[in-house]
């Protein structure tokens, strides 16, 4: 209800005696506060319409009716209310050109209306307003709740609440970092969760935390609409969200149970890590990825966003944390798996942070675990796993795994020798029998330092280890051997 709806009300016969900004009379209506105050001040709320019959208020002086709107703007009022007939037969000139000065809406109350009618005609308006609020806001957390079950991620929901609310959203973490936001495109500016934002509502979602993540709209909470609307589906919010955490957790000990039985090579056979596998949910039959990050200090303010986001991208998710590292297995992508990488890669450009491409047996997703874990140690910054690293070749004994993991490690160079007539193999091959010296390796190849340097940086770029670090050449010459083996038998 705002202005306009009071004086469109034929039964009332209201009259607007000044000229006020469409933005004013536009303004959502809070409340009526009958008063006969010279300054009524400390008892309104923001954007009541003030109700007066101007009873000892028997002056001519327009400084005092100034002042006395003046105070009422500061607050401010939606409008003045004046009734006529009681203690003024007309509305007092000095109230009218002091309203017209200030902007405020001014309206006349006919000598035939009891203030008392109108007082009772917007208390009950109010009232139908309310009812409507909470109506709509079950509507709209009974329809999240059914997209909610269907699977939709948290950025889903806040599209469906965005087309109610007609504003931008966006859930913060208690650090204050966006989880999911709509538009895609908006900025936000949350300094803090304790200390409101001018033009930000932000609501708590009830997720049982002392820190808890916040829904916040880009909009003014004017009588409290918004959070009356937003307050069951902050709650469907809490769910998803919870879902991340809780649901994930309850699995917790099975995830680290998988992670031990994939490293124990020695202790555990691959039926037992078949068995573990089922055990947190998942089809060993299907691709797995894996991914692996540091939570620890400042990265801990990652650890809902990364979660959000792997639901986001996988219709299957099982993640918890072990250790100060997020631990995630997850399968069935929902996108292009380089679209994924792009994003999980650029939640934190410092966080150390590993993820693995899809494993299609049980062998390359043991090696995949010891690798990945081995590798986060040592990075300072998101990568996309080798295909193939040497402490889990090593941890393999060599095994079937292993073989398959040096075939698809390798797999790039074969492929562009194949396709362009390239040399890389036999470059590298080459480079690592002389010890990784430029001059014999071009000697051997008869070629120029150039060129070495060219399919060297080539080589890297398809297996993404530096073929000039220990690891890296020691990786790569075991996998020449591993395919030499195969080849073999």
């Amino acid at each position: 209800m705002n202005v306009d709806d009071l004086l469109q009300e034929a039964s009332l016969g209201l009259v607007l005696k000044t000229d006020a900004p469409q933005s004013q009379h536009d303004t959502i209506v809070t409340g009526c506060a009958p008063t006969e105050l010279m300054d009524p001040t400390p008892f309104l709320e923001p954007n009541s319409l003030l109700l007066t019959s101007g009873i000892g208020m028997n002056f001519s002086d327009e400084r005092t009716w100034d002042a006395f709107v003046e105070r009422l703007s500061k607050v401010p009022v939606a409008a003045i209310a004046f009734s006529t007939g009681i203690a003024h037969l007309t509305v007092p000139p000095g109230l009218v050109s002091a309203s017209e000065a200030r902007k405020i809406p001014l309206i006349e109350v006919p000598a035939a209306i009891p203030p008392l009618q109108l007082l009772r005609h917007i208390e009950n308006l109010l009232v139908l307003e309310r009812l409507d609020v909470v109506t709509q806001g079950w509507s709209l957390a009974d329809k999240c709740a059914r997209l909610a079950n269907q699977g939709a991620d948290v950025a889903t929901l806040l599209v469906a609440i965005a087309e109610v609310v007609e504003s931008p959203l966006a859930v913060f973490d208690a650090y204050g970092s966006v989880i999911a936001q709509y538009p895609a495109a908006t900025e936000w500016a949350l300094a803090s969760h304790t200390k409101p934002t001018r033009g930000i509502l932000s609501i708590p979602l009830p997720m049982g935390l002392n820190n808890p993540c916040q829904l916040a709209v880009r909009a003014n909470d004017t009588g409290n609409r918004l959070s009356s609307l937003l307050g069951p589906v902050a709650s469907i919010i809490a769910l998803q969200l919870n879902r991340s955490v809780i649901v994930d957790a309850s699995r917790h000990q099975e995830i680290k149970n998988l992670l031990d039985t994939c490293e124990s090579w020695d202790e555990y056979s691959h039926s037992d890590v078949r068995q573990a596998i089922h055990a947190i949910g998942l089809d060993h039959r299907k691709e797995m990825s894996l991914l692996v990050a540091d939570v620890s200090g400042e990265f801990h303010s990652t650890s809902w966003r990364l979660r959000v986001a792997l639901h986001e991208a996988f219709h299957v998710v099982r993640v918890t944390e072990i250790d100060e590292r997020l631990v995630a297995f997850v399968q069935s992508p929902r996108d292009d798996f380089a679209e994924i990488e792009r994003r999980l890669l650029g939640i934190h450009a410092r966080q150390p942070l590993v993820l693995k491409t899809p494993t299609s047996s049980l062998y390359e997703l043991r090696m995949s675990v010891v690798h990945s874990l081995q590798l986060l140690k040592r990075i300072i910054q998101p990568q996309l796993a080798p295909e193939l690293g040497l402490g889990a070749v090593v941890m393999a004994t060599g095994g079937r795994g292993a073989r398959e993991s040096a075939k698809k490690f390798l797999r790039p160079l074969f492929e562009h020798d194949e396709k362009r007539s390239g040399q890389l193999i036999e470059t590298l091959s080459a480079f690592l029998e002389n010890d990784a010296r430029p001059t014999p390796t071009c000697a051997a190849l008869f070629i120029h330092r150039n060129s070495l340097n060219y399919r060297l940086r080539k080589i890297e770029s398809f297996l993404r280890v530096d073929v000039n670090s220990v690891e890296g050449q020691a990786t790569c010459l075991i996998a020449l051997r591993l395919i030499d083996t195969q080849d073999d038998e």
